[in-house]
């Protein structure tokens, strides 16, 4: 049974925007709920099986295309109105926008582990 104890990483809520693309269709928008370094929450009425492999591309910067934070996971489980990922690889270029994220939403930035 899942345990969130067991996490190795801090987690932060956020309310981001993302894309959310699948082998051969085209991206789908989503809510980045909460993310860690190993993974994110993400708000969709998409259904996915657990195990399958997608991209994510979470949009931050003005225009929210300019410095996304690019991202390889795979669903682990599907929740009412959502699905949780974990990343498999993080491209190196986004590792410290994603560490920043994390650190700037989170509840005692002083305790989180990236």
């Amino acid at each position: 049974m899942f345990n969130p104890n067991q996490r190795k990483f801090s987690r932060s809520q956020v309310s981001v925007a993302a894309l959310l693309t699948l082998e051969d269709k085209d991206p789908v928008e989503v809510l980045v709920m909460d993310v860690s370094m190993n993974g994110a929450l993400l708000q969709t009425d998409l259904k996915l099986e657990s195990g399958t492999y997608c991209n994510v591309s979470i949009l931050l910067g003005h225009f929210q295309h300019e410095l996304p934070i690019e991202a390889a996971g795979v669903v682990v489980r599907s929740i009412d109105g959502g699905i949780a990922l974990r990343f498999e690889s993080v491209k190196i270029d986004s590792t410290p926008r994603l560490q920043s994220l994390i650190i700037d939403h989170a509840e005692d930035p002083k305790q989180v582990e990236v």
